[in-house]
């Protein structure tokens, strides 16, 4: 008797178990084997922008063929409409799985079920296709939302990106500061490439095996830091320069490059900025050569982006590593750390030739 209460509570606890795990599991996510994925490179399990799983928020899933038949699948239209902002005259067909059969269906064939009260991926108003009116409505009915065609969502979906991209961004920064942490303790400190996404970058980390084993939330979170190192900044302690702002010295916009930014602040509070630390010192060496005829006795302040935080530092203080493997927007760069161990260690890591102060550098070493 006592046997058969106990095979009875065990088999209610698991019941119990097993239905809080149906409730906690995402509405978009299918097991791995009801999922089509169309990619057969490295990056097949993740989206082609954000990085996130695919079979995770596979209910939202779209994929497209190019006209020259490469095929990328994206977890939601949201990604889908921003990949189409740029290349739509390059796309051949874009499909949508199907909510009910789990089927990839055209996307031009497909009912949308927009802001029903389902969670929506990467946007807080949902989006769900259908192969049929008839499921549409019915899961309208259910949930709410209201009835669109592709061409109509795709459209919604484009219309909100800014403010998407602006709320998903604001929780990526907490992302990025640990996989900054994850990236500097056990990956690889190799030259990476800018990337154009996260998906980008997380395939990069897989191809070239840049960490050691990660679990998938922190293979993402290094993704994201790698992608955008700014997200784990302080932007509070960072330099600061105008988008319009030009470098005296090769006329590039500086703000376009924020993690080489270095600054000469004159005693008439005007500020030069500058696209690299070379630059900077070629201009600190002969400002008239660049058309301006400051004397070092006017420089009130000249201050350097840290290459590891980011944030600005006083360039008379910092250690510059030169012959790197690390290059700036002007090539090969003075590297600049607030101390000397780190300058040390990124040298150590990217075959560094020397590490210089600020006294050291002499203007035929720029040249």
């Amino acid at each position: 008797m006592l046997q058969r209460i106990l095979v009875l509570f065990i088999l209610m606890i698991t019941s119990t178990s097993l239905i809080n795990a149906q409730d906690n599991k995402m509405f978009q996510t299918v097991e791995p084997l009801k999922a089509t994925l169309v990619k057969t490179d490295s990056s097949k399990n993740f989206c082609n922008v954000c990085g996130m799983h695919l079979t995770k928020y596979y209910k939202t899933n779209h994929t497209t063929t190019f006209k020259n038949d490469k095929k990328e699948q994206y977890c939601s239209i949201r990604c889908q409409a921003y990949v189409h902002n740029d290349h739509a005259l390059k796309i051949k067909q874009i499909d949508v799985v199907d909510t009910k059969s789990l089927k990839l269906i055209d996307s031009k064939n497909a009912i949308y079920v927009v802001g029903s009260s389902k969670k929506g991926t990467m946007s807080p108003v949902s989006k769900y296709a259908f192969g049929n009116k008839e499921d549409a409505l019915d899961f309208q009915k259910k949930f709410g939302g209201d009835i669109h065609s592709f061409e109509e969502t795709l459209k919604i979906a484009k219309a909100s990106l800014s403010k998407d991209t602006i709320a998903v961004t604001k929780k990526r920064v907490s992302m990025a500061r640990k996989g900054k942490k994850i990236y500097l303790s056990m990956c690889k400190q190799d030259k990476v490439p800018e990337f154009n996404s996260i998906g980008e970058s997380k395939q990069y980390i897989i191809d070239n095996n840049l960490c050691k084993s990660l679990k998938p939330k922190m293979q993402q979170a290094v993704s994201i830091y790698l992608y955008d190192p700014l997200l784990a900044a302080n932007k509070n302690k960072m330099l600061k320069v105008q988008k319009d702002e030009k470098c005296p010295v090769c006329g590039m916009f500086v703000a376009k490059y924020p993690k080489w930014i270095a600054q000469i602040e004159v005693a008439q509070k005007h500020s030069h900025y500058f696209d690299g630390v070379k630059d900077m010192m070629k201009f600190y060496f002969n400002p008239s050569k660049f058309k301006h005829n400051h004397k070092k006795i006017d420089i009130s302040k000249i201050l350097v982006t840290d290459y590891y935080s980011l944030n600005s530092i006083n360039a008379k203080d910092a250690y510059y590593v030169i012959g790197s493997n690390i290059y700036g927007p002007m090539g090969e760069e003075l590297i600049p750390f607030k101390t000397k161990k780190e300058a040390s260690d990124f040298s150590k890591s990217h075959f560094g030739k020397k590490i210089l102060k600020f006294e050291d550098i002499k203007e035929d070493l720029l040249y």
